[in-house]
């Protein structure tokens, strides 16, 4: 009882680390965009890779976590986890340097990836399979409250302390966390290294070769690719320069869109089970709010129409994209236990893939068309912002087409 008790508490760091790791994710550059524009004096394509250089070393690492929580187990790799991201966390406000700046965000994605699937076995064995998801999504909800932190508190902070002192802060409070990890690891028996698990290309074969795993992978990166490249990426400052909303307002949007899609893991994991866990029905109806949301969107831009429903429906995408408490299960009833991880980690691949794909479009999309100075802030057109959304749209049909190829028997 007291080893479980450890346990507990290790992965409830662990999902503390999960936090900071979020809050890296979506703060930079997605709250501070205008700032580091600034300080930096870079275009666009060079801002949005702060973003994008994360998601894509972030998804690469997934595929080979898979295999180090396997081997290794999930508290040896969240370990490891913890000391990267603390690092990277570390060295990226103590520079002005881009090329540094570049490679502490490539630590931090490293590092930030080594929780997720490491939490997700710790859970798998401590919960029962009743309780799985509800447990995945209360550890879900404490890891996007980082999202909500990145922004509006974020944001608000600012306008006391200098942006560099908060992350410096920010790093302090990680190194603190991994110190504490290790103490409590020496006073618990670690399970044994698993030799012979190993890199191999078999599992992701096997996964990859069911044609209802690559409709399912198709859907859910397209759905979580698009919220949350608005989420990290460009969404606080496309609400600034078209909605023309204050920075802090957009701030808040941007962190009510981090609280929504952490309490609905857990609203559509409960609602999802109330209805006898059909799953798929609720992912198919996801992928047509995904189309009509960005419809919309693009009808704005078009029309000019300068409104605020746009914030109410970047929230309406948040909640329809917390879904990782139903895909999950999903992937574990329709792929053998020896694959399942793997199947887990290939959809996380595909999540921030997907992501940084559309962080380093919309950079140069935004680019298209000449933005405009106003003070020491560049303003992008609506024509500019019509071209990364009507991408967005695009990719939305894709989801949608993908989302009534799944099977409701698995």
């Amino acid at each position: 009882m007291k080893n479980k008790g450890i346990i507990l508490t290790l992965i409830f760091l662990g999902s503390l680390f999960y936090f900071f790791a979020n809050f890296q994710r979506i703060a930079i550059p997605g709250a501070v965009f205008d700032v580091l524009q600034h300080e930096l004096s870079e275009s666009a394509p060079y801002i949005t890779a702060f973003g994008a250089i994360f998601m894509y070393v972030y998804a690469f690492s997934q595929l080979i976590n898979g295999v180090l929580v396997d081997r290794y187990g999930g508290l040896r790799v969240m370990m490891a986890g913890g000391v990267v991201l603390a690092l990277g966390c570390l060295l990226f406000p103590l520079t002005s340097n881009l090329a540094i700046m570049y490679i502490s965000r490539a630590l931090m994605g490293v590092g930030g990836s080594m929780f997720y699937l490491s939490l997700i076995r710790e859970l798998k064995d401590c919960f029962s399979d009743k309780n799985f998801g509800i447990a995945i999504s209360v550890m879900l909800c404490i890891g996007y409250s980082g999202g909500i932190a990145a922004n509006a508190p974020f944001v608000y902070a600012m306008q006391y302390i200098n942006w560099r002192e908060i992350l410096l802060i920010l790093a302090g409070v990680v190194i603190a966390a991994v110190i504490i990890f290790a103490l409590l690891c020496t006073k618990i028996k670690f399970p044994e290294i698993n030799k012979n698990v190993k890199l191999r290309t078999l599992p992701f074969r096997l996964v990859l070769h069911k044609k209802h795993n690559r409709n399912l992978f198709s859907f859910a990166c397209c759905n979580f690719g698009i919220s949350y490249a608005i989420q990290a990426i460009l969404g606080k400052k496309f609400l600034e320069d078209f909605c023309l909303m204050s920075s802090s307002k957009a701030a808040m949007v941007l962190s009510g869109m981090a609280i929504i899609a952490a309490v609905f893991n857990i609203v559509n994991a409960s609602f999802c089970k109330m209805c006898h866990n059909h799953r798929v029905i609720f992912l198919k109806n996801a992928s047509v709010i995904t189309f009509v949301s960005l419809l919309l969107i693009c009808l704005f831009l078009i029309l000019n129409i300068r409104t605020d429903a746009i914030a109410v429906i970047f929230c309406i995408l948040a909640a329809n994209a917390s879904l990782t408490s139903l895909l999950v299960p999903v992937l574990h009833l329709t792929n053998r236990k020896m694959v399942s991880g793997t199947a887990v980690s290939i959809m996380n691949f595909g999540f921030f893939m997907m992501v940084g794909i559309l962080g380093t479009a919309a950079g140069f999309l935004l680019n298209v068309f000449a933005p405009q100075k106003t003070g020491n802030i560049l303003v992008y057109s609506n024509q500019s912002y019509l071209l990364v959304f009507g991408m967005f749209f695009l990719i939305s049909v894709f989801e949608m087409y993908k989302a009534m190829k799944l099977s409701n028997k698995y």
